[in-house]
């Protein structure tokens, strides 16, 4: 009995398989969120105010911007939280509360976290589902032109949040 020669680890193709794995996975997870062209959607904020997403778009300088769908009931989006107000603080971002309750509900989830996000309220899931999203947290980038340009789900970094928004005010 003799032992097969030893080859060289080929680390690379371990780290693009990974590669192949991961983006493949992002593409189905994302594959029914809205691409191209914002749709013309409208939602009322937290005081029952009604606005489109293009007037807040507007009220922002007209501004690349990060559109968040999240959840009170969802823990990732507890742990994505903190990025999100990390970068609300020096960039737009409008958020969607999906199937959370009504505005007063969302309100006192916001306030007892300390979070100040302009925040549309999806208690129905409507705005959701017009922006193809089925799961949160879904983190919408979209550009000067209303154009989406990256969608992502899950757990996402602040600076993989800042990165993809620096990406979509340079690419109107």
């Amino acid at each position: 009995w003799q032992a097969a020669p030893h080859r060289p680890r080929r680390w690379w193709l371990d780290l693009a398989i990974v590669a192949i794995a991961f983006f493949a996975v992002h593409a189905f997870v994302t594959r029914d969120v809205v691409r191209g062209p914002l749709p013309p959607l409208q939602g009322a904020l937290l005081d029952g105010t009604a606005i489109s997403i293009a007037e807040w778009q507007r009220a922002q300088g007209g501004a690349a911007f990060l559109l968040y769908v999240w959840a009170v009931w969802c823990p990732i989006c507890k742990t994505v939280e903190g990025s999100i107000d990390a970068v609300a603080r020096d960039a737009p971002v409008l958020t969607v509360a999906m199937q959370s309750g009504d505005g007063a509900h969302v309100g006192r989830f916001l306030a007892a976290r300390g979070l100040r996000w302009p925040t549309l309220v999806d208690d129905d899931a409507n705005l959701s589902r017009q922006l193809g999203v089925g799961a949160v947290p879904t983190l919408i980038f979209v550009d000067r032109a209303g154009e989406v340009r990256a969608v992502t789900q899950g757990y996402t970094s602040e600076i993989g949040i800042r990165l993809r928004l620096w990406w979509a005010g340079r690419s109107s």
